[in-house]
């Protein structure tokens, strides 16, 4: 082992091919230990699992009534026995406690859904690759709640120029209860980071090799920064907007550009790597020191279970007809506002349409709005099968005065509004018998 190693940690006397004892792996897991930074916006932090439980309810699904209320850990049951019926019973948050459910600025200061960044902490797996010479150290992340997915809409061919509006799809892809994943590889070697792997909705991102290490953000004393997705809280290495890639990576037509995008930011923090704020809790070897807590053996759902998402409401289809009536002023913007509606009927039809079926993709997360299974349900995650790829590269918006739609908003400029505002209320009246009001 390299000596420098050796004197930054008491190993013991461990050897490179044996799976790292507990003592060890504490001493790793303080000294690399991510960083997480949240955005100044974020209103739905992580907290304990047994802060979350002290607000949960346990409802059976068959008869939607509490099973357990405030559950202790020891009190969840082991399963299910039938592991392609997850849905039959789930935890939420009482609603005595919680209250309604309100868009992220209006949500009360003590509304649990907010969680506890004071108690929170990351649950620690260990995960020995004996062929490798590494172990990975998967930090796993509990909030109460996940917000709304955001949109930017980029009208970009308007003879003036017109500014990015940057939308919420409130209450579409609100859920109760996620659990986030940041993996940090450790090479037994060097004891230090060789990989790092970030989960983000149904996929992640994973940097490998020297190169791609050396990119991530590191503070004073090396220890990697990571930053967590406004509202989703997908993470992410670095501060900037991620355009996501689903079905499509933005929406081009008659010079406007619809993407749906993560938001991450640096404000507060959350140092991983202080003893308060993680907690050692499983290994893929039989590690008689770490007895798994009774919580992880609970294979039902984290979250209220919903059959069908149908959560898209008047609300986004207002705030973008809105946009366009009062913001702009030409023939193409008929073009633009059926363009904008056709797009949020067919994602309100694919939600109802999919509705309690989980996809591959952007639909299957829009219309499957129920909370996630735990860590050790989620197998490919659990036993280290990350499939991950590297980072996209980044995808700048297109440039201005490139499309035909550009010439004819310069031809057509300044035409009055009443045609654009009579498609809008045609649109609000056609989304009627199919968008839930709230």
């Amino acid at each position: 082992m390299a000596r420098s190693a050796r004197m930054n940690f008491d190993v013991g006397d461990w050897s490179l091919r044996r799976a790292m004892p507990v003592s060890l792996l504490s001493q790793v897991i303080e000294r690399h230990a991510p960083v997480i930074h949240f955005h100044p916006e974020e209103v739905y932090f992580p907290s304990s699992i047994d802060w979350y439980l002290a607000r949960a309810l346990l409802v059976d699904q068959s008869t939607g009534s509490a099973i357990l209320k405030y559950p202790k850990s020891e009190d969840l049951p082991e399963g299910p026995a039938d592991p392609s019926k997850p849905e039959a019973m789930w935890l939420t948050l009482d609603p005595e406690i919680a209250g309604p459910e309100l868009e992220p600025e209006l949500t009360a200061p003590d509304d649990p859904r907010r969680g506890d960044l004071a108690s929170a902490k990351a649950y620690v797996r260990a995960v020995h690759h004996p062929k490798l010479g590494a172990t990975d150290l998967q930090f796993w992340m509990f909030y109460p709640y996940d917000g709304p997915g955001l949109v930017r809409l980029r009208p970009f061919a308007f003879g003036a120029r017109r500014a990015d509006r940057l939308l919420s799809l409130w209450p579409g892809g609100m859920h109760e209860a996620d659990w986030e994943l940041a993996v940090i590889r450790i090479d037994h070697e060097t004891l230090a980071p060789r990989a790092v792997y970030l989960s983000q909705h149904k996929n992640g991102d994973a940097h490998l090799g020297e190169e791609e290490m050396d990119k991530l953000e590191r503070d004073a004393d090396g220890r990697i920064q990571l930053f967590a997705s406004l509202y989703g809280h997908a993470t992410y290495a670095r501060p900037d907007e991620r355009k996501l890639f689903y079905l499509w990576r933005s929406v081009k037509l008659f010079g406007l550009e619809m993407a749906l995008v993560d938001q991450a930011s640096r404000h507060t923090s959350w140092n991983l790597g202080d003893p308060a704020n993680h907690e050692l809790f499983s290994a893929s070897w039989n590690e008689p020191e770490l007895p798994e807590p009774a919580w992880v053996r609970y294979g039902w759902r984290w979250g209220r279970y919903e059959p069908r998402g149908a959560r898209f409401t008047r609300k986004f289809v207002d705030e973008l007809t809105n946009l366009l009536e009062t913001r702009m002023a030409t023939l193409t913007l008929i073009l633009h506002v059926v363009t904008v509606g056709l797009f949020a009927l067919f994602l309100a039809l694919a939600s109802w349409l999919l509705g309690g079926k989980r996809g591959s993709g952007l639909l299957g997360e829009l219309a499957d709005n129920s909370g996630p299974r735990g860590p050790r349900w989620q197998q490919h995650k659990w036993h280290a099968l990350y499939g991950f790829t590297p980072p996209p590269a980044a995808t700048d918006w297109r440039p201005e005065g490139e499309s035909l739609a550009h010439r004819i908003a310069e031809a057509t400029d300044g035409v009055c509004r009443p045609p654009v505002r009579l498609v809008g209320s045609a649109l609000r009246w056609l989304f009627g018998p199919i968008l839930p009001k709230t």
